[in-house]
């Protein structure tokens, strides 16, 4: 798989993750799975507003991922994600998920992008790679492993809001299912003995 690291505003720096037989394992907040999926870590409380979704909205949308292929999972309590903004607690409040998150999660998704295809020659479209002179095409997780060795581009250029396939509009919410079958466990869920 592919994963790209992506530092949020405020946020301290996160330790490489111990090695391991993927085939790239940098600061983990994007994941494109050798299956083809795109695992999307997400920092901030769902707390029904939505951040489940609209985070790896941003990030699918410059990765040109297929909607249907992305999961999210919850960071973990780790103070990686501590926000200096916030005395260093991860903490979710104010509205700030989406503004904050706007940019930088935006230019991890471009960036893991880049690293799947040659801009010159290919482009992203779907969770594929599509060379247009051949039209042959390949899956993200198919070529995962090679992106990894990649260097991450230190900059990228954003889609414009015309170009925007996902960004305002709508989509499946990726907690619903979840939701729908009662599984989140909230605070008032917690029981503890005595």
């Amino acid at each position: 798989g592919l994963v790209i690291a992506v530092q949020l505003q405020g946020c301290a720096s996160r330790p490489a993750p111990p090695a391991s037989s993927a085939p790239f394992a940098p600061n983990a907040w994007v994941r494109v799975q050798e299956d083809g999926s795109v695992l999307i870590v997400v920092d901030r409380s769902e707390m029904g507003q939505g951040v489940s979704t609209a985070l790896p909205m941003l990030v699918a949308e410059e990765l040109e991922a297929e909607w249907s292929t992305v999961r999210y999972e919850a960071a973990s309590a780790n103070p990686a994600y501590a926000n200096k903004l916030t005395q260093n607690m991860q903490v979710t409040g104010g509205s700030t998920a989406v503004p904050n998150g706007w940019v930088p999660l935006r230019q991890a998704g471009a960036k893991a992008r880049e690293m799947l295809v040659a801009p010159s020659t290919c482009r992203g479209e779907n969770s594929r790679v599509r060379h247009g002179a051949s039209g042959r095409s390949a899956s993200y997780g198919e070529l995962g492993a090679d992106a990894a060795k990649q260097p991450v581009p230190e900059t990228v250029t954003l889609k414009a809001p015309g170009d925007w396939k996902l960004i305002g509009r709508p989509v499946p919410r990726l907690d619903l299912a979840a939701s729908v079958r009662g599984e989140p466990v909230f605070a008032q869920d917690v029981r503890v003995p005595g």
